[in-house]
């Protein structure tokens, strides 16, 4: 468990050394426009943070699109097709496991490519979120002749990544065990201290942005409360800086 003042040292462990760490924020499951994502897309202008969205392709709402448009800070990426469970029971939920025939992944992805095109989403990035951040190495393997530039999943980057460069999720406030509530600052904090640690020492790759996801749909006060607390500091005398994806996808290597 870590709390604020850790989290404090930590970026004070990174100024000493000469080195602004790096953070982005991605927030999964948009759809279509609502008071939640409204307050998410306000958060991010406040702090002046780039804001990505997995966007759910099957039915995206004729008004994202618009909206999305009216706030340059905001990207969208590809969260799979219709974000159902192709998995046999007992397994752990995925939309492209290991058990689903990858002719039938790879109709799903195009065909939802093709609607978030058609959706006319500004900022739109050739980005794969698998939903629940799970995927099939076999499916990661074909990402790049579909057209992906980057996957992003929960997690440090792997140690030999398969296919495309990950930008993942490392810091997730919500605790998703028995319905979604806020996990706690002290544990949530403890995901934060610990990449930036692992990145400080060599033990993570320091180029790698420590990623922020949000479920705007699935927040409840307290999250808010402590997402915004988490933004406000990180953000607070320059500490950190958060980046946007195309700042960083040209010179991502492959792995």
């Amino acid at each position: 468990m870590a709390s604020w003042a850790e989290l404090d040292e930590e970026l004070r462990l990174w100024r000493a050394a000469g080195e602004i760490p790096t953070f982005w924020w991605r927030d999964d499951d948009t759809e279509a426009p609502t008071a939640d994502l409204e307050r998410l897309i306000a958060l991010a202008e406040r702090f002046s943070a780039p804001l990505h969205l997995a966007v759910v392709p099957h039915a995206i709402d004729p008004g994202l699109a618009p909206r999305l448009g009216a706030s340059p800070l905001v990207y969208a990426l590809q969260h799979g097709f219709s974000h159902k469970n192709h998995e046999p029971k007992g397994a752990r939920a995925s939309e492209v496991g290991v058990n689903r025939d990858i002719a039938l992944q790879e109709a799903d992805l195009t065909l939802g490519w093709q609607r978030m095109v058609a959706a006319g989403l500004p900022n739109l990035l050739p980005v794969f979120v698998p939903p629940w951040n799970r995927i099939a190495e076999k499916t990661l393997m074909v990402l790049p002749r579909l057209g992906y530039h980057a996957v992003s999943i929960f997690d440090r980057r792997p140690e030999t990544p398969v296919g495309l460069p990950h930008f993942n999720g490392h810091i997730d406030p919500i605790r998703w065990k028995e319905g979604a509530r806020f996990a706690g600052t002290e544990k949530t904090l403890e995901q934060a201290v610990r990449h930036l640690r692992q990145r400080r020492l060599g033990e993570a790759e320091k180029d790698e942005p420590t990623g922020f996801v949000t479920h705007h749909l699935q927040t409840d006060e307290p999250t808010w409360d402590f997402s915004a607390a988490l933004l406000e500091r990180l953000t607070f005398r320059d500490a950190t800086r958060w980046i946007a994806l195309p700042q960083v996808l040209k010179g991502a290597h492959l792995g």
